[in-house]
């Protein structure tokens, strides 16, 4: 596990921040934090700045596929992410969020336990920008769909807790679907 190379482009087996864009506040999670209702699984929420190991996720290719560590992420390609501190897979499920009634975002599992929730898909924010090629890259905005439901990573200024926005799998497409990977 490592940060992403030079050419900025993330690697199955690459350490990252997701940031989401709007709101300038990291992907994070924190063992012991469980929802109260819905999954009771582990939270997922937004924080300002990054806080080590809370906000870092390994990318991994699906349970079964060809893809290995050191291969490029294209876009379109499926993908999960491991939080590090506590080795469990971003998840989502037809389950209501707490706060705003999407679906909840929770992180379930663990290095031996995945499932079908666990696998998510990059796309290109915007298909006429010209920044983006065939790769994922650093600080690019992103949409990360939820491949099991077809709903996208979203979160907005809406509070979940005190310092903790809600990150929720949506099915529209606005500018709260924006993420971009960090290597920090």
């Amino acid at each position: 596990m490592s940060a992403p190379q030079e050419d900025g482009i993330i690697r199955f087996g690459d350490m990252i921040t997701l940031k989401h864009v709007a709101t300038n506040r990291v992907l994070n999670s924190t063992g012991g934090q469980q929802y109260e209702g819905g999954s009771n699984q582990q939270k997922v929420f937004t924080t300002e700045g990054s806080s080590g190991e809370e906000s870092q996720w390994i990318v991994l290719p699906p349970p079964v596929t060809e893809e290995e560590p050191g291969y490029e992420v294209g876009f379109e390609d499926k993908f999960r992410l491991v939080h590090v501190a506590t080795r469990a897979h971003l998840h989502s499920h037809n389950i209501e969020s707490p706060v705003t009634g999407q679906q909840e975002v929770s992180c379930f599992g663990n290095d031996e336990q995945s499932d079908e929730n666990d696998i998510w898909q990059v796309l290109q924010y915007d298909e006429d920008d010209e920044q983006y090629d065939n790769f994922w890259r650093v600080n690019q905005p992103v949409i990360i769909k939820h491949v099991e439901t077809g709903n996208l990573l979203h979160s907005h200024d809406i509070v979940l807790t005190e310092g903790q926005n809600e990150v929720t799998a949506y099915g529209g497409k606005d500018e709260n679907d924006q993420w971009a990977a960090c290597s920090e």
